[in-house]
């Protein structure tokens, strides 16, 4: 996934740290995230320190606090995370000129600025979206997942970035195999994906079944417990168990695609996980059984 930072925007927050200094801050923290995994790269302007921004260098800009203790480190974390991105293409070894105009030229990626471009004749709203705080990156990499056509087994790379709180038992490549259209349901199934990630925790603190399950169904992902019957065939509820460092765990509760297929079982309640399991997966949500429709 390709990042390109609007240098325009950073000269901008540079130009007045004092009043910008969390705005910057919020920013080099995506800059740091982007340029510290393997599956995604920043791309910013070649030469970006001897540009000139209303008659100032760059570095003028960005060196102007670095005695005072209070930025050196966000200017060194910037200039290292700069450092680890690219600024020239390395397959055709052409430099990089503006990271808003590359991104135009490419016309699909994340744009790392607090801009807003979609109304400029370039932006793609399928294609093109922007990053300015880790919040706005983990929807930037959910946006592109879909909007690159990526598929399952990318999730082995990518999910830990997009889904930091989801660990997954289940192999993600099965997504491909719950008896629904990958491509059809693509969209659907990383917004699954994200309710369980974002709010499925949160949802369970509750213990009324009915209000999960409308609190899901308010965020757009519809989930349901078993039946009594069900949990009344002992053969069917033991297709729902896994084991997770020898520990067993149920995984009843599941997001469902269609009424007949397409089922992520999962736990949301991370304070019922044996220490067992919790020293593999920590105090996430756990995605057990990624299937078509499980017997009942």
């Amino acid at each position: 996934m390709n990042f390109f930072m609007d240098e325009n925007f950073v000269a901008g927050c540079l130009d007045n740290l004092i009043d910008h200094l969390s705005t910057f801050e919020q920013l080099v923290d995506v800059l740091d995230k982007i340029t510290s995994s393997e599956p995604t790269k920043l791309y910013y302007i070649r030469d970006l320190h001897s540009l000139e921004f209303n008659g100032v260098l760059f570095a003028d800009l960005l060196y102007a606090h670095c005695a005072d203790g209070n930025y050196r480190d966000l200017i060194l974390r910037f200039d290292m995370a700069v450092q680890r991105g690219e600024s020239e293409f390395l397959e055709n070894g052409r430099s990089l000129e503006s990271g808003v105009v590359e991104l135009a030229r490419l016309g699909v990626g994340g744009c790392v600025t607090g801009l807003d471009y979609s109304s400029e004749e370039w932006w793609r709203d399928g294609k093109i979206c922007t990053a300015f705080d880790l919040t706005s990156f983990q929807l930037a990499l959910r946006f592109l997942f879909n909007a690159l056509e990526m598929q399952p087994e990318h999730l082995d790379r990518l999910g830990e970035l997009m889904f930091p709180d989801i660990y997954f038992h289940a192999d993600p490549t099965d997504l491909k195999r719950m008896g629904i259209g990958y491509r059809e349901y693509a969209s659907a199934i990383i917004c699954h994906l994200s309710y369980l990630n974002d709010f499925a925790m949160l949802d369970f603190e509750g213990n009324l079944p009915a209000q999960i399950i409308q609190l899901a169904a308010s965020r757009g992902v519809d989930i349901s417990p078993e039946s009594v019957n069900t949990h009344g065939n002992k053969r069917a509820m033991a297709r729902r168990r896994i084991e997770i460092n020898d520990s067993p765990l149920v995984c009843e509760w599941h997001t469902k695609f269609t009424f007949d297929s397409g089922r992520i079982h999962f736990h949301a309640r991370p304070c019922v996980y044996h220490d067992d399991i919790k020293k593999v997966t920590g105090s996430k949500v756990i995605v057990g059984i990624i299937a078509g429709h499980l017997p009942t």
